[in-house]
């Protein structure tokens, strides 16, 4: 299933023909930039590929992409159209992936209409479970509930992935429609399970339900059959049934038989949180941050300032808060807690 955040890591498209012609060289140097994340260069690099006139559909994709991770979006969706208009004898796949990429920073663009009309372009021209999908985020954010029902039902035919069913509950949820959204939990739990993936899964399910004895148990069978990530959720779920003992066991094995560990040390200084341990709490989050895992800082960093606020040193947890608002300034979390901090 085709992920619905846009990757920049895109396999390459490298040109054909005896030794690289200057065209095919600005073309790969566009692809080094994108991998520094250094935009500008690689828009200029793609930019010099279709003012050869080479390549047209590939460089302004590229071009689009480029434009897209700088959130650029009304340059990324001209970008795109541009690379659909230059398609002669278009690839399928191809073709739909750059719909996928137009239809997306539509949507980032507010642009909902004109991206409805994409997804519906792409499922002309034959089933896709994630247009289906996507297409039904969109009219959730219009408001449009019949019609989203129907899309999910039909992204969900003969569907035996649990992430599917746990992502349009979530897209309930993000509109305050929870109980719509927990008829697809319940869906999914009329799935078979069939390895240690799927109990790991049913356990999330059931921790969303706050059913913590039925997820304990599922994360347990997802731990026997082999799913080492499940010692995580389960030491969530043991906090959340006021076991800290437990929780921390399962995060100290996670240690030892993990090489990632922040998310195992980030689950520690929740339990020194609970255990009102803050200098034990700041000193496991000091050890998570020096995993430099940029997918688990968020929680790190969140979790530091409540540390800091515990300790009643709410002059740092401020400061420590500022910084965190620069980096995730969405987080609507950590907005109500910096109200709350103002008062301090």
């Amino acid at each position: 299933m085709r992920k619905e955040v846009l990757a920049v890591g895109c396999a390459l498209m490298v040109f054909c023909g005896c030794g690289k012609n200057n065209a095919a060289q600005h073309y790969e140097s566009g692809w080094a930039a994108m991998e520094k994340k250094d935009y500008t260069t690689a828009v200029n690099e793609f930019q010099q590929v279709i003012d050869q006139n080479s390549r047209l559909a590939e460089s302004y994709r590229a071009e689009g992409i480029a434009y897209y991770s700088e959130k650029a979006y009304p340059e990324a969706i001209a970008a795109f159209s541009r690379s659909l208009n230059n398609m002669d004898d278009p690839d399928k796949e191809f073709k739909k992936d750059v719909q996928f990429y137009l239809a997306q920073a539509r949507m980032d663009y507010g642009e909902v209409d004109k991206a409805i009309e994409v997804y519906s372009e792409i499922l002309k021209a034959g089933e896709d479970e994630q247009a289906f999908f996507l297409r039904g985020k969109a009219y959730i954010s219009m408001e449009d509930y019949k019609n989203a029902e129907k899309d999910f039902q039909r992204a969900l035919e003969g569907c035996e992935d649990y992430n599917l069913y746990i992502n349009i509950y979530q897209i309930y949820v993000d509109h305050n429609k929870a109980v719509d959204g927990d008829a697809y939990l319940k869906m999914a739990l009329e799935l078979e399970p069939q390895d240690g993936e799927d109990c790991y899964h049913r356990g999330r399910i059931y921790e969303y339900e706050k059913n913590y004895e039925a997820a304990r148990d599922e994360l347990k069978t997802a731990m026997e059959q082999g799913y080492e990530d499940a010692m995580l959720l389960l030491g969530r779920v043991y906090l959340e049934m006021e076991d800290p003992a437990s929780a921390r066991s399962m995060y100290q094995e996670y240690l030892q038989k993990s090489e990632q560990g922040a998310k195992a040390y980030n689950g520690l200084a929740m339990c020194d949180i609970y255990d009102g341990a803050y200098d034990s709490a700041l000193e496991n989050i000091a050890q998570g941050l020096k995993e430099n895992s940029k997918e688990d800082e968020q929680g790190l960093l969140y979790n530091e300032i409540v540390a800091y606020e515990y300790k009643r040193d709410f002059a740092t947890a401020k400061e420590k808060m500022k910084i965190y608002l620069e980096q995730y300034p969405e987080d609507e979390a950590a907005l109500r807690e910096n109200e709350f901090l103002s008062t301090r």
